[in-house]
Parts: structure tokens; sequence; C-alpha cells
């Protein structure tokens, strides 16, 4: 699969998981986690990441909720399959702050969590969050 076709496969899974408000973004440079930073424009870029402490399925029930993580985890799986890698932020506040701050990129008003699903290749960022 190339970079186009991710990116489209990525946008999809978007579309679908957005009425859960989940929101993914594709990132395909090495060290994803400055292209998150510069996608998002996070100007303080101090935080680090760390191993998930939970399976592939565990991770999206702790982030998307027990309504809708099943229904993220098949979609995922059936367009990307199992990651190889899940990292979070050690300490997410000061990501969400800025995120959520009066020149925030966030695409909610209010950004709960975020996981990195790594591939190899690309790496797939769920951010759980609400508007209302």
């Amino acid at each position: 699969m190339d970079r186009e076709q991710t990116a489209a496969m990525a946008r999809i899974l978007d579309e679908v998981v957005m009425d859960s408000e989940v929101s993914v973004h594709a990132l395909f440079e090495e060290d994803y986690l400055k292209e998150f930073y510069d996608f998002y424009e996070i100007q303080n870029r101090d935080q680090k990441l760390i191993p998930s402490p939970y399976s592939f399925h565990e991770s999206l029930k702790e982030l998307c909720g027990d309504s809708v993580w099943r229904m993220v985890a098949e979609m995922t799986e059936k367009l990307f399959g199992v990651p190889k890698g899940i990292t979070e932020f050690e300490n997410i506040r000061p990501v969400i702050d800025e995120m959520e701050g009066e020149d925030g990129l966030a695409p909610f008003f209010f950004v709960f969590d975020m996981m990195f699903y790594e591939y190899g290749g690309f790496t797939l960022c769920f951010i759980t969050g609400t508007n209302n």
C-alpha cells in the first residue's frame, strides 16, 4: 500500500469514526511525533512518547469508550490490520492544553486522549474529544 492509498484509507476511517467523536490522522515521517507537532502547530515540544501499557483492543476501549471501540477496532483492522506498536504521551496534559488553546488547531474544542498506532511506514494518530 503506497502513501496515497494509506492516506485515502485513513480519511475513510476518519469519516466513519468522526460520528463517534474520534479523529484519525495518518502520519508518514519516521519522526511521526515531529510531524504531529508540525501539523497541529504545537510549540511546546518537550513531551515524550512512551509505549502504551494496553493492547490494541484495550487501547481503543480506553481511548474510545465502551460504546464504540469495537466498531473502531473492526474498521481499523479491516483497513490496516493490527499495529506493530502503540505509543502515548507520557504527560498528555500540556499537549491538550495547547491544542485546546486560543490558537489551537485541534479537531475538537475539548480533547480527551490520543494514541499513536505504528504500522511501519506510517502511523495513525487517534484523538478523542468533543465539541459539546
